[in-house]
């Protein structure tokens, strides 16, 4: 993405490196077929305040100050926050620095003595302004790339010379302004400054009256400090016009002072991205005046990834983020990171192991029981058809999951396996070709191709207020293109497995990988999508919410629901032999696995968060400036960490670690009263319970009624997750209520250890699911004895949705759906 002309003197186009070796093209010479996707402009929330001309992000940290509602919100490039404040008639008369300590709201939800909420509110420390009258209106985004963007602000008369750029960028350690022919102007407004004191020549230190202190610096275009000839009076008015820079770093340590004087002259205009096979990620740092190296902070993650080429920088003091704990200073022109791609890479369309032998005729006959059920009359298109493209997705992999069942126990090429794989073909026509599909009531209405964004919004809701969020959760306004069309791109694999000739159709190739470049596009040459519209290269993993601003910024609540995403890439590169995809996917989801341990998924050791946060052991919805302990369609617990744990895939086990789940188990999910009619039953009980006691958890999945279980899932694919789950513990107690002995098709008893000692933790889980036995054993039992008539584990009836109906969504509460 390239704004028209060069906007700093001597700064190279933002094009793509060589050595990008995974960020390959995909498509990029093809425009999206209109009778798929037609065409359309005057979108409700257009991009008002950016010059970036072709396919611009959504997404992104800055998103709020490319529509005009967003203008005088904040951002998050981290570890600052940034807010305009207008002046006469410039609304971005001065950008204002916050750098805020978190606060804390206990109780709620979470219960007492615990976190429920983690916010910063923004607090004006310093503003970079100017002197003299600004132009009337608003700041202008005139640069774009992948970790940050260059916003101008003019100058009068409104067609000189005369501006400020401000290059903003994740990371970065000073707040920078380059001025044309305009005084600056330093501004504590609303505190009182209590000094400006020249420490020698371009290097002054700043404090309010709040106690905070900056370092400020004053350069030549060329990145040296100013002569003694300027000075700022007790107003912060810089004596004569500049044609230069103005810097204001932080001070958050003893020591800050002296390192950040010595990086001061090297600014940061511009970062770039090589991802290259075996995990290895490049920043690549584009200093002014070229080659210095750059000071900039760094999340833990990438501390822990960092290799050769950088260095940590001592010196300066840790910095405070909103949401992801303190960063810390590191060196150098050009980062490298390394990440294990190895158990990304040998993951497989289903979980690795085999079930039980005296399970194995069981789940074959759920399999094709399932199948059967599917294969009657409308019910495969009432499961893959839900009107909105986040359900319909759910169903499209719900039946995916199952042709994969019954090709696993009886090949790829019997009958039944093609059967099944001709309803997702079926289902897919109706998406990309829906005059020649036959019967497609009930599918998604469709798309469109949006060119003042460049992206594929849903038709539904596009032309309404239903973009904010009331319908298909804001899919029109680019909110969760990243959960709603995984599913499909995972679908989309497991057809081309089942019937390769798709791996080759170029209808069906041309439409997923248009959702593709859609979500997660790698090529920097696409003149009709962004590149990566969802993953953000620098926090390493990905943000919801689309281009309907936020006052805490972009967010993600469905850490699950991102991982899908990732996981087909991957499988659709392997499905269609596309090395270089199936790579890139293979690295998006170890790096994205990795920061979901660090930051989202949260073991009693994090050291991030107060342990009074981290008992909660997931973060609720995460945003760049909050974390919510709840999630944007209920309270309730199974909500809150249920919708981390679906859809139910291999790509799980990357983040979801036996550690991780059984304190999760033990401390909040066992607790929770898990009746067999609730359909997030079937998911805590697979997403948790399988991957700490998976025999206890395929007890319960197995007397669970079949139409009880979640919506995107089928008893059968839970029960085979259970049985093949290798859980660190299979001594834990079953729970539930048996029945009657031999009402299965095979032997899966309960282990052995059945009524074995306990040890008090699970004497009290025995309690509660003694319980729960109490209240569902009517349920059970009628489940048991239907097993032997209907062989299904389809959905007998439309199971409860998980998330609210989208028309429950307001404009004002739009979020992650």
């Amino acid at each position: 993405m390239l704004a028209a002309g060069v906007i700093l003197a001597g700064l190279a186009p933002w094009a793509a490196w060589a050595g990008d070796a995974l960020l390959h093209e995909l498509d990029s010479d093809r425009a999206p077929d209109a009778s798929v996707f037609p065409r359309v402009t005057r979108h409700r929330l257009p991009p008002a305040l950016s010059k970036v001309q072709g396919p611009k992000a959504t997404n992104k940290f800055w998103a709020n100050w490319v529509v005009s509602r967003g203008e005088h919100g904040p951002i998050f490039p981290m570890p600052y926050a940034l807010k305009w404040r207008a002046k006469g008639a410039c609304a971005a008369a001065e950008m204002t620095i916050s750098h805020g300590t978190p606060q804390y709201e206990y109780g709620g939800v979470a219960g007492p003595g615990r976190i429920t909420k983690i916010s910063t509110p923004f607090v004006s420390e310093l503003s970079l302004g100017a002197v003299e009258e600004l132009a009337p209106g608003h700041h202008t985004i005139v640069r774009e790339g992948l970790f940050g963007v260059h916003v101008q602000v003019r100058g009068l008369p409104a067609n000189s010379n005369r501006k400020v750029t401000y290059p903003v960028f994740s990371g970065m350690a000073y707040v920078s302004g380059r001025y044309e022919n305009l005084r600056p102007r330093i501004s504590a407004q609303p505190r009182a400054m209590l000094a400006l004191d020249k420490v020698r020549p371009g290097v002054w230190a700043y404090r309010h009256n709040g106690g905070r202190e900056f370092r400020v610096y004053v350069l030549t275009e060329n990145g040296a400090f100013a002569d003694d000839s300027f000075n700022f009076d007790q107003e912060g008015r810089l004596n004569k016009p500049l044609d230069g820079w103005v810097r204001a770093a932080a001070v958050n340590g003893p020591s800050d002072a002296a390192a950040l004087d010595e990086h001061a002259g090297s600014v940061l205009v511009n970062m770039e991205l090589d991802v290259e096979s075996s995990g290895v990620v490049r920043y690549r740092f584009q200093a002014h005046p070229a080659g210095a190296p750059i000071l900039h902070f760094a999340f833990a993650h990438h501390m822990k990834m960092l290799s050769n080429g950088s260095q940590l920088s001592a010196a300066v003091a840790p910095s405070q983020t909103p949401t992801k704990g303190n960063m810390r200073a590191v060196v150098g022109s050009t980062w490298t990171l390394k990440v294990d791609t190895d158990e990304a890479s040998q993951l497989d369309f289903l979980p690795p192991g085999e079930p039980r032998a005296d399970r194995k005729r069981f789940l074959r006959d759920e399999a094709l029981g399932t199948l059967d059920w599917f294969l009657k009359g409308v019910n495969w298109r009432t499961t893959m058809f839900k009107g909105s493209y986040y359900f319909s997705g759910k169903g499209f992999q719900k039946v995916a999951m199952v042709c994969l069942l019954v090709e696993k126990f009886f090949g790829a090429q019997h009958g039944k396996t093609q059967r099944c794989a001709g309803l997702l073909a079926h289902g897919f026509k109706c998406l990309y070709n829906r005059a020649a599909a036959g019967d497609c009531t009930g599918a998604p209405v469709g798309s469109y191709y949006d060119e003042d964004w460049g992206g594929v919004p849903s038709r539904q809701g596009f032309h309404d207020v239903g973009c904010e969020g009331g319908a298909d959760f804001g899919n029109a306004c680019y909110n969760d293109h990243h959960y709603h069309f995984g599913y499909f791109v995972v679908s989309a694999a497991i057809l081309a497995k089942l019937m390769p000739a798709y791996a080759q159709d170029h209808a069906f190739v041309a439409y997923i990988n248009d959702l593709i470049r859609d979500t997660a596009n790698p090529s920097s040459n696409d003149p009709f999508f962004p590149r990566f519209r969802h993953f953000d290269w620098f926090a390493l993993h990905s943000w919801s919410r689309g281009v309907v601003p936020s006052g805490d910024g972009k967010d993600q609540e469905s850490t699950s629901e991102e991982v899908n995403l990732l996981y087909g890439l991957f499988l659709w590169g392997r499905a269609r032999n596309d090395a270089k995809m199936q790579q890139l996917g293979s690295t998006m989801l170890a790096l994205c696995s990795m920061t979901l341990q660090e930051f989202f998924l949260m073991k009693n050791s994090n050291p991030h968060y107060p342990a009074a946060f981290v008992q909660n052991h997931v973060t609720g919805i995460f945003f760049q400036n909050k974390l919510d302990y709840t999630t944007w369609f209920g309270t309730k617990k199974e909500f809150i960490h249920g919708i981390q744990m679906l859809p139910l895939t291999p790509a799980l086990f990357l983040s979801r670690k036996a550690e991780f789940c059984q304190q999760e188990w033990s401390d909040i999910v066992s607790k929770l009263p898990l009746p067999p009619w609730d359909p997030w039953t079937s998911v805590l009980l697979t997403g948790s319970l399988a991957l700490v006691s998976a025999d206890a958890a395929y007890g319960r999945l197995a007397v669970m009624d079949p139409g009880s279980v979640d919506d995107g899932l089928t008893r059968a694919y839970a029960l085979y997750w259970a049985a093949t789950a290798r859980a660190p513990d299979e001594d834990a107690p079953m729970f539930g209520a048996r029945c009657m002995a031999g009402a299965f098709d095979a032997p899966h008893d309960a282990p052995a250890g059945f009524w074995g000692p306990r040890t008090i933790a699970a004497v009290a889980s025995a309690a509660l699911a003694l319980i729960v036995a109490l209240l569902g054993t009517a349920a059970y039992c009628k489940a048991l004895k239907r097993r032997r008539r209907q062989a299904s584990g389809g959905t007998g009836r439309s199971p409860t949705p998980l998330r609210s109906s989208p028309d429950a969504f307001s404009p004002a509460a739009v979020g992650s759906a």
